[in-house]
């Protein structure tokens, strides 16, 4: 039996991504109510309704042999929302193995060029919101520590912490809408505030270059000058 490669993708991984536009169009209203979004096309909720048939988050855990989250509500791999106390930390070993393990074309020059349509139509969007973001708050610490310390505030008096960073975000936002999309600019700030807050912001920022520099190198580079 020919053991896999250390960079290789799995088949699960191979088959998520080749399935993701039928899913798409498949996936019933239903699932994504079930996420409390109402933009199928919009956010890692969106994406999330559609992947979760394809590999659910208990599937992807035994497949990586690794914990998603370390601590908070999401555990077992079911994903609780409404928690007002607290979020989901994520698992830095986790991370780690996506991004080995999560971009199928990263290391397969073929199934780069067969998946490139799909990132196109799934993923572009949504990776260069996030990279937008992460580079908003780099420009501005003072702005990203004021957000922190009030979101930990909501979160420790069991207020509506994820609307308090919308609303405390909503002029960066607006300026990101100039290019890219509102909704998704501004979870994205949230999401990279959390992700310094558990520790897991210098795993994500490699998963989300590894997608970048393997199906947006060019869009990437032009970014970096």
């Amino acid at each position: 039996m020919m053991l896999q490669a250390a960079e290789e993708s799995p088949k699960e991984v191979v088959a998520l991504w080749r399935q993701l536009p039928a899913l798409a169009k498949s996936t019933p209203k239903e699932a994504y109510r079930k996420l409390d979004t109402w933009l199928p096309n919009r956010g890692v909720r969106g994406l999330y309704a559609k992947a979760q048939f394809a590999l659910n988050l208990a599937q992807l855990e035994k497949l990586s042999g690794h914990k998603i989250f370390r601590l908070g509500p999401h555990q077992n791999g079911q994903l609780h929302l409404n928690a007002k106390e607290d979020f989901g930390h994520y698992n830095p070993a986790f991370l780690k193995w996506a991004t080995q393990h999560g971009i199928p074309g990263q290391h397969n020059a073929q199934l780069r060029k067969e998946l490139q349509p799909v990132y196109d139509q799934h993923l572009r969007q949504l990776a260069r919101n996030y990279f937008w973001a992460h580079q908003t708050l780099q420009a501005n610490p003072q702005r990203a520590t004021k957000a922190r310390e009030g979101y930990l505030d909501q979160l420790a008096s069991e207020g509506k912490a994820g609307m308090w960073l919308q609303d405390f975000f909503r002029p960066e936002a607006d300026r990101m809408e100039k290019w890219g999309d509102w909704y998704e600019g501004n979870v994205a700030l949230g999401f990279w505030v959390r992700r310094n807050l558990d520790g897991s912001a210098k795993e994500c920022q490699s998963l989300l270059l590894a997608l970048l520099q393997t199906h947006d190198p060019k869009w990437l580079k032009a970014q970096q000058r």
